[in-house]
């Protein structure tokens, strides 16, 4: 039988994120990157030649018309997500997008109905599934292990502040970019849905702890216009609840240097943690001391998932739908920081 042609994508915003793709899409066979698109000519060419990619563009526009094209990654700021989809949309085009999939929910709608309209595949890179334990967690839950879900905690802290991280942007605090946790830690909504299931109401504490920030540079710096960290209430349509903290301003990281997710998930019959990125301790049954649990299968990685389903049809489990679910989740919780209530989100 011979085999199907690979998958041709081109990576729009070849930017430093561009390598995290790269490598996920090299452990690929059927796919294949052939073309970048950056706005600096300079990092282009230094991109592309790095990884030997011979078609460079400085505008997507002129990317979507490259023949033989099949789909696109957009790894963008935020601001800019939603006209780059609905562009490549309408060229034909299928689509994996950078989390957040829009700055509101509205834009992600109307992202995700042009993509319907169209037939093209659609997925949100929440890689987290897949990089943490998360994923893992949630079959061992589907297998009964923790019972009836009673409630989890989500954390996920880290430091931006420039003495931390000199190569630290600008764009991480201007919400036009989709700076500030809320946006870029959205990850832990996605959780919060794939754990419980659909959010019935949010209550958050936004707080901006570092008003002015400078940066290397900008050493003037600027007044940020996002918070830097917020706390966080879900309460899940079919029962139980969820505490989730998101953070810039938590110094302190994993050994290796980086920081991950803390998931603690509790139910009628067991509970359920991570250990970093590369393990699961719980208990079940009679309560005792926390025990190592195998990690079983793989969660499926967005990169892998939206290459299998342009070429078989199989639903991506995060669709242009499930970024734009999270984003509902972002919109109540601006929305109940500012009028100090609950909200439903939708």
């Amino acid at each position: 039988m011979p085999q199907p042609a690979p998958v041709r994508i081109g990576i729009i915003g070849a930017g430093g994120f561009m390598r995290t793709h790269m490598d996920a899409f090299a452990e690929i066979p059927e796919a294949e990157i052939v073309a970048f698109c950056r706005r600096n000519e300079d990092a282009l060419n230094e991109a592309a030649d790095t990884y030997g990619i011979e078609n460079r563009f400085t505008d997507y526009r002129d990317l979507l018309k490259l023949d033989g094209l099949d789909a696109v990654a957009i790894i963008t700021p935020t601001g800019s997500h939603r006209q780059i989809s609905l562009d490549a949309i309408a060229a034909g085009k299928h689509v994996l997008c950078e989390k957040p999939l829009a700055l509101t929910a509205a834009d992600a709608r109307e992202m995700l109905d042009a993509a319907e309209a169209a037939g093209v595949v659609h997925a949100t890179n929440f890689n987290q599934r897949g990089r943490t334990p998360v994923g893992r967690m949630k079959q061992h839950m589907d297998a009964g292990y923790i019972g009836r879900l009673f409630h989890a905690n989500i954390w996920w802290g880290q430091t931006q502040a420039v003495e931390d991280k000199p190569d630290v942007t600008p764009w991480r605090f201007k919400a036009e970019d989709g700076g500030g946790p809320v946006y870029e830690l959205i990850h832990v909504f996605d959780m919060a849905r794939l754990i419980g299931g659909e959010i019935k109401r949010v209550c958050a504490v936004l707080t901006t702890s570092v008003p002015h920030r400078t940066f290397a540079d900008d050493p003037e710096g600027f007044d940020v216009d996002v918070p830097d960290s917020g706390g966080y209430l879900l309460e899940w349509q079919d029962g139980g609840y969820a505490v989730v903290h998101t953070s810039f301003v938590s110094k302190g990281s994993d050994p290796d240097g980086t920081t991950s997710p803390r998931i603690e998930i509790s139910g009628s019959d067991g509970r359920l943690e991570n250990v970093g990125i590369t393990g699961i301790r719980g208990v079940h049954g009679v309560s005792g001391p926390l025990q190592d649990v195998e990690l079983g299968p793989e969660y499926p990685q967005p990169y892998a998932q939206f290459v299998n389903a342009i070429l078989t049809g199989e639903p991506v489990r995060t669709s242009f739908y499930d970024g734009m679910k999270a984003a509902e989740i972002v919109d109540a919780a601006f929305l109940s920081s500012r009028e100090d209530r609950w909200v439903a989100p939708g």
